[in-house]
């Protein structure tokens, strides 16, 4: 689908919030900077190939300028990376984002409109997928050339913090190619009943890309040569205990339409990452069928992208300054396979 050259004009007139976008923003300057800079060791171990066990070291500063009028919220920023493997191993260790280099990360405008019991905002442009969802779907690090809306009520009480239909639809960037496009909508629900906070989802998510290699090898039966075609029903909940320390369960479940098979991902969560000095311990246990998720554009932190389960350690301490250090560690099993990929990795990440 080719984007129309009128397409970059709109961006000009975007909009879109971010998670707490249902509530009127609090006043601030009309322009303001914001950066984060994330430095990352890798390490992955693979016993069946020591040719593709790896150490690599990385780091990324993403800018970002922002701009609101009323309910005019402008927005742009730009990712700069330079990592030790080189972007020749981008495609090979499964990577969403090039390791070298600097690209436009954002680019994207919105115009809001919220009263005390609706919200709708529209944006359009290139930006962060806003629809809620696990690695095992999306990669955050992605971006959707295109339009997303949002539209709901909730309670002046509080009680219902949004009730309400989420859409994206747009062509994906990767470090692939592939003329990779999404289309998804969902319903989603999130309650605040004091000590605890409920969030329920439902939804379609549709993908279609030209087959290649790697990550856009064609589906199972489908033409070699045709554009294929994914879609998903997907699913999800999480229950959080607001107290002094949180704790968290999350579920998030994924339907192939077509083949029937099913992926899914359970994470429970001890801590915070918003209190200074108190650690946050994440436990996740993913499974991923052959064509149960939209493999094109997963998460790359683990290391398989289909065909396989495995656990999942995360070890995130607060620092000062909105810095946070983060331990993580997992094993993957590919189906069919028996032995184990274990991954490694060390982050230092300043957030915006």
């Amino acid at each position: 689908m080719p984007i129309p050259r009128w397409f970059l004009f709109f961006a000009a007139l975007a909009a879109s919030g971010q998670e707490a976008a249902p509530f009127a923003p609090e006043p601030r300057d009309p322009w303001r900077p914001a950066w984060e800079l994330t430095v990352r060791g890798d390490r992955l171990a693979d016993p069946g190939d020591a040719a593709e066990s790896f150490r690599r070291a990385g780091v990324q500063l993403r800018l970002r300028w922002a701009w609101d009028l009323d309910a005019l919220h402008l927005e742009a920023g730009t990712r700069s990376a330079m990592g030790s493997d080189g972007n020749q191993f981008n495609a090979p260790r499964w990577d969403q984002q090039p390791s070298n280099g600097t690209q436009l990360d954002l680019l994207r405008g919105a115009v809001s409109w919220v009263s005390e019991r609706a919200f709708a905002t529209f944006s359009v442009g290139l930006q962060e997928n806003g629809l809620l969802g696990s690695q095992a779907i999306w990669d955050r690090d992605l971006r959707v050339l295109g339009a997303e809306g949002r539209l709901g009520v909730r309670d002046a009480s509080g009680w219902v913090q949004e009730a309400g239909l989420r859409a994206v639809a747009g062509r994906v960037r990767t470090v692939l190619g592939g003329r990779v496009d999404l289309a998804a909508g969902q319903a989603v629900l999130k309650l605040d009943t004091g000590p605890w906070s409920w969030t329920a989802h439902a939804g379609r998510w549709t993908l279609a890309w030209d087959p290649a290699g790697e990550r856009l090898r064609r589906l199972p039966g489908h033409d070699p040569l045709a554009r294929q075609r994914l879609v998903l029903d997907t699913a999800g909940a999480a229950g959080q205990w607001n107290r002094v320390f949180p704790l968290e369960a999350r579920w998030f479940g994924a339907r192939n339409r077509e083949t029937g098979e099913s992926s899914e991902e359970v994470q429970a969560v001890a801590g915070s990452r918003e209190r200074v000095y108190w650690p946050q311990l994440t436990f996740t246990w993913q499974r991923l069928s052959s064509t149960g998720t939209l493999y094109p554009v997963n998460g790359d932190e683990w290391w398989f992208y289909r065909r396989a389960r495995g656990p999942r350690l995360d070890l995130a301490l607060p620092l000062p300054g909105h810095w946070v250090a983060t331990l993580v560690h997992l094993r993957q099993t590919a189906d069919g396979e028996d032995y184990r990929i274990t991954r490694t990795m060390v982050v230092l990440q300043k957030r915006f």
